[in-house]
């Protein structure tokens, strides 16, 4: 059998608070950038594990998303 090895998914991503915020490698806020979605590293392991198929991300992508517009939207308002 001949096998061909492929990246599904890197199960990983930007390390985030609860409202989006992209954190630096010492946890603190990065001013202004904001990340949603799998691009936010919720996928691997988290909502939905590490056997998770592909298209059930959609429910966390919303979310965070949701979450990450609206403190980006409070942060501009300021």
């Amino acid at each position: 059998m001949r096998l061909n090895i492929l990246t599904r998914k890197t199960l990983g991503g930007l390390q985030t608070d609860l409202t989006g915020r992209v954190l630096d490698a010492s946890g603190n806020p990065i001013t202004g950038l904001y990340a949603a979605g799998e691009v936010s590293g919720f996928g691997g392991g988290g909502v939905h594990g590490y056997r998770s198929l592909e298209g059930t991300f959609l429910g966390g992508c919303l979310f965070s998303g949701r979450a990450a517009g609206r403190a980006a939207a409070a942060a501009t308002a300021t």
